[in-house]
């Protein structure tokens, strides 16, 4: 009886081991998927009115909760300059244009409401953003809060204190306003904000048809 050859052993045990790594890490798919992008709306309005947000959350001390209130004031301005988080204005391409997303919030000065993400939906369901989802190690994103008074970041060492605020910074004021643009194609119907502090959550604010 002649040996099988190493290279036709392998090819043969190989989809075995496959299997076997996969089953073994199984677990893990619905967690990855469950974290990657927005698709758990954990509220919803229409625009003018406003909505009370709830969501869990966490830092190096454990659990804790978010909580805040938006009002979507309504979309503004067809400006074709922009400006990027980055602080560098330019001209936007031709047939797109900047579009002001007002928003008023109220909170209490130690919930941290930094890194939020603004998405505008249009009715084929595309999406434009401006903001980021990062924990507080990223770039500190203030598109929804004050820039000046952004109030506390996440704790993600034992060693920070919830809402603590940097010795030179005063408290985020209780209700605020904020004005951010998003870049959208001019002739988007667009219909409905999205806000989000961390995936998979969300909020959705209707716009009005």
């Amino acid at each position: 009886m002649s040996a099988v050859p190493p290279s036709r052993w392998w090819m043969a045990a190989a989809p075995v081991a496959i299997v076997a790594m996969l089953a073994a890490n199984g677990y893990r798919v619905p967690v990855f998927w469950y974290q990657s992008g927005q698709h758990h709306e954990i509220a919803d309005g229409e625009a003018g009115e406003w909505v009370t947000v709830t969501e869990q959350t966490s830092d190096a001390h454990g659990d804790l909760t978010r909580g805040y209130s938006v009002r979507l004031a309504g979309l503004g301005g067809e400006d074709t300059a922009y400006e990027s988080r980055y602080s560098d204005e330019f001209t936007l391409a031709d047939g797109m244009v900047a579009r002001t997303v007002d928003l008023d919030f109220r909170a209490e000065p130690d919930q941290t409401l930094k890194n939020c993400a603004l998405t505008l939906v249009d009715d084929q369901g595309r999406q434009y953003r401006v903001g980021h989802v990062f924990d507080a190690i990223g770039p500190s994103v203030t598109v929804c809060v004050p820039e000046d008074r952004p109030g506390p970041s996440l704790a993600v060492l034992d060693s920070m204190e919830r809402g603590a605020l940097p010795p030179d910074e005063q408290p985020r004021p209780r209700e605020w306003s904020v004005s951010p643009a998003i870049a959208v194609p001019k002739d988007a119907r667009l219909v409905e904000l999205r806000i989000s502090f961390e995936n998979p959550d969300y909020v959705t604010l209707r716009l009005p048809r």
